[in-house]
């Protein structure tokens, strides 16, 4: 891409090399009426204003007339001027010029010749895109002719007198040069398509879009139109270059939108591109019914607007990186420069570029995109570069989290392997405990203190036992699959089983709608109501407990069970289900604070609910199970 950029930039400056040369003294006057009311035969008592170079005006209405005051510095020799063509041409540009008319004194009349792009072009003598118009019978000594200009477009006018042997070297230069030209319009193009197959960015999509129009409006203003389509009309494709003019402005306006808007410009900035793509719409309707004079000149103040805009809106972007700051900012106020000569020039208002080399307006056949290209091809290397590096630094990322999470999932095994491990070891010295303390149990029946003793053990030795178990459970929660596992169990079958530990069965209410069954895991089921049953007794202030299974809908089994609590002793809700969470209150109490926590945890890995609801000092659990 640095090398595609690089060549661009030469082959840029290779379109303004200027040379020209000339073996006559041609002194040039002007004569401007808005009103076209003047002929040949009064015009010559009319005040003409001397110039130097190219006439510029601007966009003007009205006849233009030009009077070449024409003598050879030395005397021709040979035959040319015995031949069918005539010795001295005189050469007009640029193409662009709606009507031409030539007027040369022969035999004490005033003999016309037509020229421009409204008309036939007469290409024998002048095969390039000047209009080349020839003295016929000059012989060397001063002579006066007139040139009347008619156009829409900007009002220059340049002039070369020159031999008519010279002509086709000098058309064969311009020729190449305009090739060039259009070639690089051409190649941008074709990238420009190739670049969008590859990267889908709307901003190459309008590249494409607006150098198509660059070619359009290149060979509009070089005859290669006419040659393209010669079965419009001269009109037609006058006003095709012109409209061509406008739509180009119209596209510039947006790709500068599109390269700035992710940047977050100004409001302004926005305002001031809806407001001139309005005004490009404008003009192209003054293209379109005849109003081309001022519909080109709005079109050049717009452009130039436009590069105004185009350094407010890089320069007050919000999010923008430095480099490209500066880099935009720089292209633009580089181009601000040249937009402004050019408009310059197109208004008439300055004469000292006439050899300079450099654009002459907005109808220049140089302005061939390469300047845009160089910025546009620039700005999405840089976007594809910096996705590029996006793009690794997210591969990075991910391969530092699938190492971490690899690191955590081994730390995890381990974790589990040391609790399965402890729970298996830890069980069978409590198993050898509980056989030994059945035995003291019998043996210190008929001593009381002894006997209190030994039930204090047991009470500890059960409350480890329930403590390995409880993490043992954990710890099976979170390898088990409890959907692999779901059997259809009956609700009153379940309960039955669950209240078997509990001997004072009047504490209860317990309520099954006929035929409530749940579909799960039986070893998770058991879990979340031992649970949450064996919490209720525990936690009960008058002893109450209320149980309800109900099948709500046929795919849902709902699970609630709820007590009243002492005053004060409401639990906190945010860490209702954190593990090892118990409330100040209870902190004597036997228990863990795991047995909500593997509620949840069950109910999670079932597909289940569990929803926590207070109303004064009573608390409601319930459970929503999927069947």
């Amino acid at each position: 891409m640095k090398r595609l950029l690089c060549l661009l930039l030469l082959l840029f400056f290779q379109v303004f090399v200027h040379a020209g040369a000339g073996a006559y003294r041609v002194d040039t006057a002007y004569h401007h009426s808005d009103t076209p009311t003047h002929t040949i035969n009064d015009v010559q008592s009319l005040a003409f204003t001397p110039y130097e170079g190219a006439l510029r005006l601007g966009f003007t209405k009205g006849d233009t007339w030009v009077r070449l005051q024409i003598q050879a510095l030395q005397a021709r020799t040979g035959t040319g001027q015995d031949g069918p063509e005539p010795a001295t041409v005189l050469r007009v540009g640029p193409y662009f010029l709606d009507d031409l008319t030539f007027y040369q004194q022969q035999g004490g009349r005033w003999v016309e010749q037509q020229g421009g792009d409204r008309h036939v072009k007469q290409t024998q003598n002048c095969p390039d895109d000047l209009y080349c118009f020839g003295l016929t019978g000059f012989d060397g000594a001063a002579t006066t002719v007139y040139l009347k200009v008619q156009t829409t477009s900007v009002r220059m006018v340049q002039t070369t007198v020159m031999a008519a042997d010279e002509v086709i070297p000098s058309a064969i230069v311009r020729i190449r040069r305009m090739t060039v030209s259009l070639t690089l319009a051409a190649a941008l193009l074709v990238l420009s398509l190739a670049f969008f197959v590859v990267e889908r960015s709307s901003l190459l999509h309008l590249f494409c879009w607006f150098q198509a129009v660059v070619i359009l409006s290149i060979a509009a203003t070089t005859g290669l139109l006419a040659q393209w389509l010669p079965f419009l009309s001269a009109e037609t494709r006058n006003d095709l270059g012109n409209m061509a003019q406008v739509v180009r402005v119209a596209f510039m306006v947006l790709l500068g939108w599109v390269v700035i808007k992710p940047c977050k410009p100004v409001t302004a900035y926005r305002a001031a591109v809806v407001l001139m793509l309005a005004v490009c719409g404008v003009n192209l309707f003054g293209v379109l019914t005849e109003h081309a004079v001022w519909a080109l000149k709005i079109n050049a103040i717009v452009l130039w607007l436009n590069t105004l805009a185009l350094v407010m809106g890089v320069w007050s972007a919000r999010q923008i990186a430095p480099k490209l700051r500066k880099i935009l900012l720089a292209s633009f106020l580089i181009f601000l420069l040249f937009v402004s000569l050019g408009l310059y020039a197109s208004l008439g208002l300055v004469w000292w570029r006439d050899h300079m080399g450099l654009f002459q307006s907005i109808a220049d056949w140089r302005l061939n995109g390469v300047p845009i290209g160089i910025v546009v091809f620039w700005i999405v290397a840089t976007e594809k570069s910096n996705r590029k590096i996006q793009k690794l630094q997210e591969l990075q990322g991910l391969q530092i989290e699938a190492a971490q999470s690899k690191a955590h999932q081994e730390k995890l095994k381990e974790r589990r392997d040391l609790i399965d491990m402890l729970t298996h070891e830890l069980k069978t010295p409590l198993g050898t405990i509980k056989f030994a303390l059945a035995s003291l149990k019998r043996t210190a029946k008929s001593q009381g203190e002894s006997l209190e003793r030994v039930q204090h053990i047991d009470a500890s030795v059960n409350r480890m036992d329930a403590m390995i178990e409880h993490v043992a459970l954990s710890n099976k929660i979170e390898r088990h699959d409890a959907h692999d596992s779901a059997e259809t169990i009956s609700a009153q079958e379940l309960m039955n089983v669950v209240m078997q530990e509990y001997r004072d069965e009047d504490r209860f209410d317990v309520r099954i709608q006929d035929g409530a069954s749940f579909h799960a895991d039986p070893h998770f089921l058991a879990l979340i109501v031992e649970n949450l049953v064996s919490n209720a007794v525990k936690y009960a202030a008058d002893g109450k407990i209320r149980i309800s299974i109900t099948n709500e809908t046929p795919s849902e089994t709902c699970f609630r069970i709820s007590n009243r609590v002492a005053e004060g002793s409401l639990p906190d809700e945010t860490r209702l289900f954190e593990r090892y969470y118990r409330h100040p209150n209870f902190q004597n109490h036997p228990g863990m604070g795991i047995g909500l926590s593997l509620v949840h945890s069950a109910a999670e890995k079932m597909g289940a609910t569990v929803h926590y609801q207070k109303v004064d000092r009573e608390v409601f659990f319930e459970v929503r199970m999927p069947c």
